[in-house]
């Protein structure tokens, strides 16, 4: 996209998108325990930074790696997948367009989205009740594997201030207590 905006052709563009795969991916790692840290704050802005770098590079004469997936040995299909070329689930098209899912305005990593909802509506009913999160004797939490895996802290003690956005438990809490949950 950025290279678009740049003006760039569409030889100049697959350059820097070949650029791109030669510099590979960062590991999710620093988004989960026990690694969880706020690198995972500025991970988008320095994949932009990435892409804009990339693309005035392309400008100023940097070649492209034609055969950056393909290449014998060194090539992203033999490094990083055995040799196996990509398979896709569907054709090329508009599906990500049309199936994005909007995050709410809370600082929560997405999986927590239905559970810090579901915390804010307890807490204005308990609100309207004159009661508050001291009156409630116990929490149960259905939720789906995808947040089980990446923010249930299964009551570990967090890491660091950046496990706040990444544990159900504190963002759940804090609702249930405040009702609302911010940046700080």
């Amino acid at each position: 996209v950025v290279s678009k905006m740049l003006g760039l052709n569409e030889k100049q563009i697959a350059d820097a998108v070949t650029q791109a795969w030669v510099d590979g991916q960062s590991l999710r790692t620093y988004r989960h325990s026990p690694n969880t840290m706020s690198r995972k704050s500025w991970a988008a802005g320095d994949a932009c930074q990435r892409a804009v770098n990339l693309a005035l590079k392309v400008m100023k004469g940097e070649q492209g790696v034609p055969t950056v997936l393909s290449a014998p040995t060194w090539g992203f299909y033999d490094v990083l997948f055995k040799g196996n070329k990509f398979e896709f689930q569907r054709p090329y098209g508009s599906y990500v367009m049309e199936n994005v899912l909007f995050k709410v305005s809370y600082p929560a990593e997405f999986h927590s989205q239905t559970a810090v909802e579901a915390s804010e509506k307890i807490f204005h009913q308990l609100k309207a009740m004159g009661k508050s999160a001291a009156d409630i004797k116990a929490i149960t939490c259905r939720t789906h594997e995808a947040c089980i895996r990446i923010i249930d802290k299964q009551f570990k003690p967090m890491d660091n201030f950046a496990d706040r956005d990444h544990c159900i438990q504190y963002m759940c809490s804090v609702m249930l207590v405040f009702g609302r949950l911010e940046a700080t």
